[in-house]
């Protein structure tokens, strides 16, 4: 196994193959970590593409908790992509818990949410597009990590998800 940094550039210019020869508790200190750069290249086209679709894929279903848990914490981190990066790492981690029960535990996904639901309605940063950051889009990001916990927590919902528009 290689101690090296994954060479993200190159995996990015392959189509982001899973770099076997590299452990996914490395993988997923890698992504955590570049997913709070302030570099729209590190965050979006590396590691949040990366990320994305190795979860998908379940290459690092034996992190898919850990990862829920650094986004989760991110919800209160000082910088902007950071908390905004958080709901899309975790709609990603729980569509994967949906598609493969067992691999994200309920009580996991209910602290995730707890963390969440205090960040979502109290984030005033709700710029799309900054000039040296590249996408934010906390209120869109946002929204999709709350269809991801509406379906992994469906008890979680609030009465009015249920209700038919009147009118």
């Amino acid at each position: 196994m290689s101690t090296d940094l994954v060479h993200w550039p190159a995996i990015a210019a392959e189509g982001f193959p899973f770099p076997d020869a590299v452990s996914a508790s490395r993988i997923r200190d890698e992504v955590s970590a570049m997913l709070v750069s302030p570099d729209p290249e590190v965050r979006d086209d590396h590691a949040y593409t990366a990320a994305a679709r190795w979860i998908r894929e379940g290459h690092l279903d034996e992190v898919l908790a850990d990862l829920g848990d650094t986004a989760a914490d991110r919800f209160t981190h000082p910088e902007i992509q950071a908390r905004t990066f958080a709901p899309l790492v975790l709609r990603c981690v729980l569509t994967r818990g949906y598609a493969v029960p067992g691999t994200v535990p309920e009580a996991a996904a209910e602290r995730w949410y707890a963390g969440f639901s205090s960040w979502y309605p109290s984030e005033r940063d709700t710029r799309g597009w900054d000039d040296s950051l590249g996408w934010l889009h906390a209120v869109a990001h946002g929204a999709d990590a709350a269809s991801a916990f509406a379906q992994a927590l469906p008890a979680a919902a609030p009465d009015c998800w249920n209700c038919a528009p009147t009118g």
